[in-house]
């Protein structure tokens, strides 16, 4: 098994679940900039405009450092049949599938110019 293979396996769970809170609206804690307000309900709109995305990072990173400290306890044998590229291969598509699904944030606002 790669020495990078963890690493791999924290990119792609990251990744994955990075996303599904986007998605998904996932954001138990939320930021209110406005404010400096951290809170978990919803405040009304004159409190501004809420931020989930630290929320989305904190998610996202603790879910693949268990991930990754799985991946380095697992045998050796299970690790090079996965191979290190395969998991590299998860983050690349969901980046590039984010994009996909965003693209209307880099074309219509060059169109309006």
């Amino acid at each position: 098994m790669s020495r990078l293979f963890p690493l791999g396996v924290f990119a792609a769970v990251f990744t994955v679940i990075y996303y599904a809170c986007f998605v998904f609206s996932i954001t138990p804690v939320r930021f209110y900039p406005l404010n400096y307000d951290i809170t978990t309900a919803d405040l009304p709109r004159t409190a501004g405009p809420a931020m989930g995305w630290y929320t989305w990072i904190v998610i996202g990173s603790m879910s693949g450092a268990i991930a990754a400290v799985v991946a380095y306890i697992v045998p050796k044998n299970v690790g090079e049949k996965a191979g290190a590229y395969l998991s590299w291969m998860i983050p690349l598509g969901v980046v590039i599938w984010m994009l996909w699904v965003e693209k209307h944030w880099f074309f219509e606002t060059a169109a309006a110019q």
